[in-house]
């Protein structure tokens, strides 16, 4: 014979009568509790892929755009509103991949990488031949404008 617990089905009767959800310790709560879980983490991985894309988008459109940069480079204050922008680029190509690799997306993050590299690679150009380490250029040797 088996034996009824009356309080925890008077419990359950009020929560009806009260309009309220089931328990949640009876198997179906915990299955409506796990079909809502489920459902905010796909909401939030496919939030996460979108702000992660729109990321890239963003870091993309400035390593396109330096290369048309209008200002002079060669020296002074353009040089440093230059590489002020190509270390944007790189802490931008950073933050684009911080998010492809908590989205779990491997091919945004490789090409948020790239784009990180393509700004160090930038930089490099214009950092390395003013430190003495690649004199390709000889016009391209002093960090101030001959006055």
């Amino acid at each position: 014979m088996s034996v009824i617990d009356w309080n925890s089905e008077l419990k359950k009767i009020e929560r009806q009568f009260d309009g309220l959800p089931p328990d949640g310790s009876t198997p179906e709560g915990r299955e409506r509790r796990a079909i809502e879980r489920r459902e905010k983490e796909r909401v939030a991985q496919h939030t996460a892929a979108i702000a992660a894309w729109i990321k890239l988008g963003l870091v993309t459109a400035l390593a396109v755009a330096l290369n048309w940069w209008p200002y002079s480079r060669a020296c002074g204050t353009g040089l440093y509103a230059y590489l002020g922008a190509e270390s944007v680029l790189v802490i931008g190509g950073l933050w684009a991949a911080a998010a492809t690799w908590q989205a779990r997306m491997p091919k945004t993050h490789a090409l948020a990488m790239a784009a990180m590299l393509w700004g160090v690679g930038l930089l490099a150009i214009e950092t390395l031949p003013r430190v003495g380490y690649a004199k390709a250029d000889p016009g391209r040797t002093s960090w101030q404008c001959a006055k």
